[in-house]
């Protein structure tokens, strides 16, 4: 019996000096700072959708928000299976008509095609809600090089162009359902519509689906037999962007080694038109 005692004095001796160390350490701990009012108000900073993504509202401006956005939708990294699957995001893509029925209506003329409107800078303004829309839409494009055998080898921003025999692909990813046409204009400056082919047909691409362009897979862009440099010409449009309707506001490029990003502004009642140059040039 008094061993037992003796063993619990000891133990309850242990667990006061326990105690006793304890306090003494939160004594000497420094008290943590408050959080400065600044420090406060971006923990809790609300985000709200754009895009169809919740994105942070702290992210004021409108090429940081579509940087967030593409990241989570973006594929950089072309193994096998994400050309695969970028192949099968291709194939929900279609042709549409711009001479006749609700779209023909609208555009009054054949083509979707624009005259290139995009500058190399960041947008001042910030991003917000209007009418429960965002004030800019965008659109990123990459140039996708490929081997003879038809295997992807790399990415490059809209601005590295190319250059004779190069077989390459253009991937899409819209923020907005898109109408896109690309033109070939020629050294002596004609211009033409080569993708879809005809005149009066543009293909329809959906907001946030990656695809490439030209859909089919066994399908590429190549030009060869003639000299001088010439250009292709991407023209993204929303359906509704016709006439007064049309955003005319200058749009803001950022390019990068995987590819370009695009954002414009677009006020209420107007939609994007994002017309981007491609430069070829021929073996001389």
């Amino acid at each position: 019996m008094k061993k037992h005692a003796r063993r619990l004095c000891v133990g309850l001796l242990l667990l006061s000096l326990v105690l006793r160390a304890q306090a003494q350490a939160a004594q000497a701990a420094p008290l943590a700072a408050a959080p400065a009012a600044g420090d406060q108000a971006e923990e809790v900073q609300p985000k709200f959708f754009i895009w169809g993504l919740l994105l942070n509202v702290a992210l004021k401006f409108a090429m940081n928000a579509f940087t967030e956005w593409r990241q989570q939708k973006l594929t950089n990294d072309l193994t096998p299976i994400n050309y695969k699957k970028l192949l099968l995001n291709s194939a929900t893509a279609g042709l549409i008509s711009t001479a006749g029925g609700a779209v023909g209506s609208l555009f009054g003329f054949k083509s979707v095609g624009a005259e290139e409107n995009t500058v190399a800078n960041l947008p001042t303004k910030p991003i917000q809600l209007q009418n429960g829309q965002p004030n800019y839409q965008g659109a990123h494009v990459a140039i996708v090089a490929f081997d003879r055998a038809g295997n992807p080898v790399g990415l490059r921003p809209v601005t590295a162009g190319f250059r004779t025999g190069d077989r390459i692909k253009l991937k899409v990813l819209p923020t907005f359902d898109a109408l896109v046409v690309i033109d070939n204009i020629n050294p002596q400056g004609k211009r033409q519509q080569i993708y879809p082919p005809a005149a009066d047909q543009a293909i329809s691409l959906k907001a946030g689906v990656e695809v490439l362009l030209p859909l089919r897979e066994d399908q590429f862009f190549e030009f060869a037999g003639v000299t001088g440099d010439e250009q292709l010409v991407i023209t993204l449009r929303d359906p509704r962007a016709a006439g007064a309707a049309e955003s005319k506001v200058e749009v803001s490029r950022k390019d990068e080694d995987t590819g370009s990003s695009f954002v414009q502004e677009t006020a209420p009642g107007t939609y994007p038109v994002i017309a981007q140059s491609l430069k070829l040039r021929h073996e001389r």
